[in-house]
């Protein structure tokens, strides 16, 4: 189930409530930090959890569903905790970049070495 569909309103009132263009979250670039930024400050909430992973709940349970309300120490929580998962999401796809080059060089190392190989016509047999 989608979040507008949860609030009862159209897909076109939640896009223009957060302050985004439509068709921005089902977009085939992903969802951006200042898109996500704006969907937590409008519904603080909604679990960060849920919005990155798809993971369940879809909102916390310390929530009034109804209004979409918090207190202000949970929307304080709720960025940090935000901020944290953005952070580590930074953190691995900078390691996901260092291991893609060190793949790419044992790759290139790889290749040069294989010219190097010796032959020589006889098996090797016992």
């Amino acid at each position: 189930m989608c979040f507008a569909a949860k609030l009862g309103i159209s897909k076109r009132d939640f896009y223009t409530k957060i302050g985004v263009s439509r068709g921005t979250l089902e977009s085939k670039t992903g969802i951006t930090e200042d898109v996500m930024a704006k969907f937590i400050a409008t519904y603080p909430n909604v679990s960060a959890t849920w919005l990155l992973t798809g993971e369940e709940p879809m909102l916390k349970p310390d929530t009034n569903a109804a209004d979409g309300q918090q207190d202000a120490t949970s929307t304080q929580e709720t960025s940090a905790y935000f901020k944290q998962l953005l952070d580590k999401i930074e953190e691995q796809a900078k390691t996901i970049g260092k291991l893609e080059l060190q793949i790419e060089q044992l790759e290139r190392r790889r290749g040069d070495n294989a010219g190097d190989a010796q032959s020589s016509g006889i098996a090797n047999v016992g």
